[in-house]
């Protein structure tokens, strides 16, 4: 089966790019992108063939959002996808996120792998859009109306939508409902649980995930200074991916502010062995994005037998056993009484981390993903022959 994928940029270590280099070795498959910086993406993505679409055409008009790199990655990823024509064979196009999903305008045979509309339009509006100038709010409405516009003409076309989980089903039913208007079926990525292990609990937190203001590190920062005040002798490691846009940037500066008189270390930009090592040597894991879809990192804990400590919404309701193999929690203060509920009691901060590599490899490897997805693909396929 020839596979193509199509993801908007290819610049960060997070885990819609994990789940396209997964696929991308299982399929031998090209990957075409918009925007290719090999310096600050996984290493694995050189040793495969990933094209660049070129398009002076298409990069120019957009330029005034260079300092806001992903709403330029989107805008020129959207212009690219929507006029680029594959001249070469395939049996299926497996699109990963939005726009790619705009590869359907003059291609057939189209997998979407649906991550989320572009939240800023909707779930996020708040957080991201409402309190800007309103020069800059009236932009974003702008190209919202043209992602909205393209989104309600084409995802009707696409073959067939899987989605990254049951949760996205559920946040997003009334995207689903008007602009795919068919059946989605949730496909959650899963962890090359081999490359994770455990090599002891040392005494510090750590939360791995990019560096931007959905991740909500400074809930996690509340929670470690609550938790400092009863507990002494650990600290918190913050470790990801920092974005070289302006937004990221003072966000990552508001953390250092927020972070004095803690115990508070940063690991921006860590090589994957490090991040690797860190999570074999954590204590326990913490996580606190705002409605995340999936999110790879209580997997990733679990897989080193850590529990994780997550928010109780978004995908990590569906990944952790609350009580079993971590915990789901409501507030900063509530995420602080876990902690200090695991420190005093290591015994059972084993107990909780084994049950959850237990549930990793039961659920969510690498291969039950693959094989679910490979069947996904050869649905679409099917339509060459027709």
């Amino acid at each position: 089966m020839d596979v193509l994928l199509f993801y908007p940029a290819i610049f960060q270590k997070g885990g819609g790019d994990r789940v396209v280099l997964e696929l991308a070795k299982r399929f031998n498959a090209p990957i075409y992108t918009s925007i290719y910086r090999r310096e600050t993406s996984y290493n694995e993505f050189r040793e495969l063939d990933v094209r660049e679409i070129r398009s002076p055409l298409f990069e120019k008009p957009f330029f005034f959002l260079k300092k806001d790199f992903v709403s330029y990655a989107l805008a020129t990823a959207g212009m690219k996808f929507l006029n680029y024509k594959v001249r070469e064979d395939y049996d299926v196009i497996n699109a990963h996120a939005n726009p790619s999903n705009w590869i359907r305008n003059r291609n057939e045979r189209v997998c979407w792998y649906f991550y989320s509309p572009v939240r800023g339009a909707y779930d996020l509006y708040k957080q991201k859009v409402a309190h800007l100038p309103i020069h800059q709010r009236a932009l974003k409405n702008a190209m919202f109306s043209w992602y909205k516009f393209w989104d309600r003409r084409l995802d009707p076309k696409i073959e067939k939508t899987v989605s990254v989980s049951p949760y996205v089903n559920v946040r997003d039913e009334k995207f689903i409902s008007e602009y795919v208007r068919k059946p989605v079926e949730p496909i959650p990525p899963g962890v090359d649980h081999r490359k994770f292990r455990n090599e002891g609990y040392r005494k510090y937190f750590l939360y791995p995930s990019r560096i931007i203001p959905e991740k909500r590190f400074e809930y996690a920062i509340e929670a470690f200074r609550e938790f400092c005040s009863k507990q002494k002798g650990f600290k918190l490691v913050i470790a990801g991916f920092l974005p070289y846009g302006d937004r990221e940037q003072k966000y990552a500066q508001s953390l250092r502010e927020l972070s004095k008189g803690l115990d508070v270390e940063f690991r921006f930009n860590p090589p994957d062995r490090e991040l690797k090592s860190l999570y074999a040597n954590s204590y326990a894991v913490l996580f606190s994005p705002m409605n995340e879809d999936w999110g790879l990192v209580p997997l990733e804990a679990m897989s080193s037998e850590k529990p994780c400590i997550s928010v109780n919404e978004g995908g990590p309701t569906y990944t952790i056993h609350d009580g079993e193999t971590g915990f789901l929690v409501n507030s900063p203060q509530h995420m602080a009484q876990k902690m200090l509920y695991l420190a005093q009691d290591p015994a059972e901060n084993e107990k909780l981390g084994r049950a959850g590599r237990k549930r990793v490899l039961a659920n969510y490897t690498w291969e039950i993903f693959l094989s679910k997805m490979e069947k996904a693909l050869r649905e679409v396929a099917k339509e060459k022959s027709k």
